[in-house]
């Protein structure tokens, strides 16, 4: 027989996390891992709806849920995107190239549009590119001017505009419509740039650098706003704000997650600590009351926002359908 998980955990494997995330409705938690396998949890009990699912044939870096709520769409180092029914966990369509040698380049971030219609796609070699989801065919020009990997990307102004970061430490804008750079290269001062965010007014970006830190940068001028935040002391794999903005949370290699004052840059509690090294997955609950986790040490968490406890046993409630985007990002040395 198998045994019970601890609290608060919803996996411990061999393999180590690479993305987390939940749904937007709040019913489900899911994660991936190195192997290539995606698996969903209902958030509520913990319980699994599906085994874990070899989707790709390595890791999986990032995932997103379609608005409609029917299927996860990833992507990893084998060069595809592909969806996968969140209903049935079976194949929803036939998987598509986004590299053409996936031995040399990897696909590294993934946002969807609202409207479902466009998958966003970065990857080792720096290139940004549109997609048909349903057809899998090229939606635009590609999107070049980075050096080496972007590593995170998100969608702002509703979906108009492409925001970007990478290896080469900086961050950029995108006129997602014409693939046209919007203003020069943000310096981002952290050296790599590995998890990035951007508030819900649009006004600021929020990066998690290699050097420890997390940074506010004004997203039209890309002014720096406030000091650095340098509590983790090592890379920042995840950043991620709360719905009304007032707080960043953050996790790195040193096996933390750590919340922020956004405006002030102070910590808010003691760093959460139970993670064996570096903590590569990010996420918040859509309700804010929840933080999940994937690290290296192959377990997926969950903690109480406020308290870094595991969450009380959630009642189940009604569960309601209508999922819209969800950007999740993190680093592997994989």
């Amino acid at each position: 027989m198998t045994a019970p998980l601890p609290a608060g955990f919803l996996a411990s494997e061999s393999q180590s996390f690479t993305v987390v995330g939940c749904t937007p409705d709040g019913a489900e938690v899911l994660a991936a891992d190195t192997a290539g396998r995606l698996r969903h949890w209902d958030r509520a009990s913990g319980t699994p709806l599906s085994d874990w699912l070899p989707v790709h044939d390595r890791t999986i870096w990032a995932a997103a849920v379609t608005p409609d709520g029917r299927e996860f769409v990833t992507t990893g180092s084998d060069g595809t995107v592909r969806r996968t029914r969140r209903a049935d966990n079976t194949p929803a369509a036939e998987p598509f190239e986004v590299v053409g040698d996936p031995l040399a380049d990897w696909v590294r971030a993934l946002a969807l549009t609202a409207d479902g219609a466009e998958a966003v796609t970065a990857t080792q070699t720096g290139v940004v590119g549109r997609w048909n989801l349903a057809q899998g065919t090229s939606a635009g020009p590609p999107l070049t001017g980075h050096r080496g990997a972007v590593r995170a990307l998100v969608l702002v102004a509703d979906d108009q505009e492409i925001v970007t970061a990478g290896e080469d430490g900086t961050v950029r804008r995108w006129d997602r419509s014409s693939s046209a750079p919007l203003g020069a290269p943000l310096d981002a001062g952290s050296g790599t740039v590995l998890a990035l965010a951007v508030t819900p007014d649009g006004a600021e970006v929020v990066t998690g650098g290699f050097d420890g830190s997390v940074r506010r940068f004004e997203r039209l001028t890309g002014a720096p706003v406030g000091a650095p935040m340098t509590g983790h002391g090592k890379p920042v794999h995840g950043v991620a704000l709360t719905r009304d903005g007032a707080e960043i949370v953050s996790a790195g290699s040193d096996g933390t997650v750590r919340r922020w004052d956004r405006l002030s840059g102070n910590g808010l509690a003691a760093p959460f600590v139970g993670h064996v090294g570096s903590v590569w997955a990010l996420a918040l609950s859509p309700d804010g009351t929840e933080i999940v986790t994937g690290g290296f040490d192959g377990s997926v968490r969950r903690w109480d926002r406020q308290t870094g406890l595991p969450p009380a046993p959630a009642r189940a409630g009604t569960r309601t359908v209508g999922v819209s985007r969800v950007e999740i990002h993190g680093r592997t040395p994989f």
